[in-house]
């Protein structure tokens, strides 16, 4: 196997502050919630560390990063040093002074998450107001140029109000947009926010139909093995549906860091303290690339599954999360409970009844 002397990718989480409180956040896990923030200077030190070790990309997300005042300079550091940075933000925040700042130390492309039309979105971030104000600083970031990807997690509660979005960015010049793979990692009881299967199949035609139709490049994430048993192509299965590694790049390609300097294969596992690779500020970028958790995720393939992920004969073109068998199964190799496939034989399928239906917020796609 060809091993990488360095991550291609980092998710660098520089704080874990936001002023959302969305319904399928997991930032209140125990062992992270109240962590400390490094200093501008322990994360120049750290975008340096990454710089030196050839590192690609850095993708500066949190919580929400425009909530530090350094973020511009961090930014601009990153092109000094040969990084290219992208941030992911809710935009909640992205006003004409900001994104001036952003602009001028370089930033070009911009990760913005809206979660729906107004009603859905709002009901999901539980920030009132929110969705008029990110829709004011998104057109102001394409009016001044900025590359924008507007990402959507797909969830049960706005997967049909999907074409309604599309059409509202759209209106605003966004030609990219991303629907999220929602992937409930550390709770048992965030599996209630998967979209059923029918939801997910009688609308991934409206919204590739409404993308196409306003010119907008789509990139659709769904839970696992989309389609029944009765599909049994390659292309069937992923018809209209993103194609990926068939294993999740944590270890692999990329790592996260988290607002304090500890390090682990991906975000989703930061609530293990097994899977805890060191501190950035303490080791370097090729010891924390070749500890225990980082090669025991890079020697894991899909024939090492157990379970009904094991036994299935998708598995090797299947984008299974490790980290959701190993968080709510405690089997690294076991069940990826998002599967459809899986959740089926357990008994796991909701109907298609939606809980925001009281909201009588109806999709219509003329």
């Amino acid at each position: 196997m060809i091993e990488l002397k360095a991550p291609i990718i980092v998710d660098f989480e520089i704080t874990n502050r936001c002023p959302y409180r969305c319904i399928f956040c997991e930032a209140d896990i125990p062992n992270i919630k109240s962590i400390n923030e490094m200093s501008t200077k322990h994360c120049l030190y750290v975008l340096e560390k990454l710089a030196k070790a050839e590192v690609f990309d850095v993708f500066l997300t949190g919580g929400e990063p425009l909530m530090r005042d350094d973020l511009p300079k961090l930014i601009k550091h990153c092109f000094n040093i040969g990084l290219e940075p992208c941030i992911s933000t809710n935009a909640f925040y992205l006003d004409e002074e900001r994104l001036e700042k952003i602009v001028n130390a370089g930033l070009d492309h911009i990760q913005i998450s809206i979660q729906g039309p107004e009603l859905i979105h709002e009901s999901i971030v539980k920030k009132p107001g929110s969705y008029s104000r990110v829709m004011k600083n998104l057109k102001k970031a394409i009016e001044i140029g900025c590359r924008v990807e507007v990402t959507c997690v797909g969830l049960k509660e706005n997967f049909k109000y999907i074409p309604i979005l599309l059409k509202e960015v759209a209106s605003v010049g966004v030609r990219k947009f991303r629907v999220l793979r929602y992937v409930p990692s550390h709770r048992k009881d965030m599996l209630k926010h998967i979209p059923p299967r029918e939801i997910v199949m009688k609308y991934i035609p409206i919204i590739k139909e409404t993308a196409k139709k306003h010119n907008i490049d789509l990139l659709l994430g769904t839970p696992p093995v989309l389609y029944p048993s009765s599909y049994s192509s390659v292309d069937m299965i992923y018809e209209g549906v993103h194609p990926t590694i068939y294993t999740c790049p944590a270890g692999k390609t990329e790592f996260d860091i988290l607002p304090n300097g500890d390090v682990y294969p991906c975000m989703s596992f930061k609530n293990k303290p097994e899977m805890y690779c060191g501190n950035i500020l303490e080791k370097s970028v090729y010891e924390l690339w070749n500890s225990k958790p980082m090669r025991m995720l890079r020697q894991l393939t899909p024939a090492d599954y157990t379970g009904i992920c094991g036994q299935c004969k998708r598995k090797w073109t299947c984008y299974s999360c490790r980290c959701v068998a190993y968080n709510l199964t405690g089997d690294l190799y076991g069940d990826d409970l998002t599967c459809y496939i899986v959740r089926e034989k357990l008994g796991l399928i909701e109907t298609e009844e939606d809980s925001l239906e009281a909201l009588d917020f109806h999709c219509k796609c003329e």
